[in-house]
């Protein structure tokens, strides 16, 4: 029984040390906004504000912007792409044209993670930003899975949206005549999506964790090496009295 638990242990251990690995060195930053931008669910005045991750699901994350001075909340979606390039440090990835007239914030990049978080946007801006930019952008529509779409949307039902991807493209008409539409596939990653293999610990984050725990795992092998050279010499000892008798 005792040997069974040392092993879980030890299991559980090296899976500690591959999961602090591959996450992020830091899942909440601190920004300046010189410029009047868009995120999901707020608009962000020039000033200082923070962002940090609320949640990781399988197949997107749930994100939250707070104002220093307290006067913006907004939590709201966000999808790992890492076709998007990552900046040379943590910082906000801004969409190369803006909608409307109005800037958007794409997405953030975390120190120390594997790619870019794109932001999620509701249907009626994410369709803006296409229409602007050539590229598929997140987006929810909560309104039609009968849902509010305000900023009180809760994070049980954030988890259940469906995710889609809009993009503009050019549909034919009558006579042949080409006019721009807007079209919109679902999102189909998954957890089971392979994800990439990282070769080496970034630099920005410490070493420290890590060599703790991998000096943990160390002494829980030895002490299960231990046990196991104990109970071979028990087991060798029982063998000689059976033999003498």
């Amino acid at each position: 029984m005792r040997l069974k638990s040392l092993m879980l242990c030890a299991s559980l251990c090296s899976f500690s040390a591959v999961l602090w690995a591959a996450g992020p060195a830091t899942s909440t930053a601190d920004f300046t906004i010189s410029n009047p931008s868009h995120i999901p669910g707020a608009t962000l005045e020039p000033g200082s504000y923070t962002i940090h991750i609320v949640n990781r699901l399988s197949d997107r994350v749930i994100l939250k912007v707070d104002s220093v001075k307290g006067d913006v909340h907004s939590t709201f979606l966000g999808i790992p792409n890492s076709e998007i390039q990552k900046p040379a440090a943590s910082g906000p990835v801004k969409w190369a044209n803006p909608a409307d007239g109005s800037l958007y914030l794409k997405g953030w990049y975390f120190a120390g993670s594997s790619s870019v978080v794109e932001f999620v946007y509701p249907k009626a801006e994410a369709v803006a930003i296409a229409t602007s930019n050539p590229a598929k952008v997140p987006a929810v529509d909560p309104a039609s899975e009968g849902k509010v779409t305000d900023n009180t949307l809760s994070q049980d039902d954030m988890q259940l949206l469906t995710l889609w991807l809009l993009s503009l493209e050019q549909v034919s008409g009558t006579g042949d005549a080409a006019k721009p539409g807007i079209k919109a596939e679902r999102y189909t990653q998954v957890a089971s999506v392979q994800k990439p293999v990282i070769k080496a610990l970034p630099h920005t984050a410490s070493p420290v964790p890590l060599v703790w725990l991998l000096s943990y795992c160390s002494l829980i092998a030895a002490a299960l090496l231990r046990l196991i050279a104990s109970q071979s010499r028990v087991f060798g000892l029982n063998q000689k009295l059976l033999l003498r008798k």
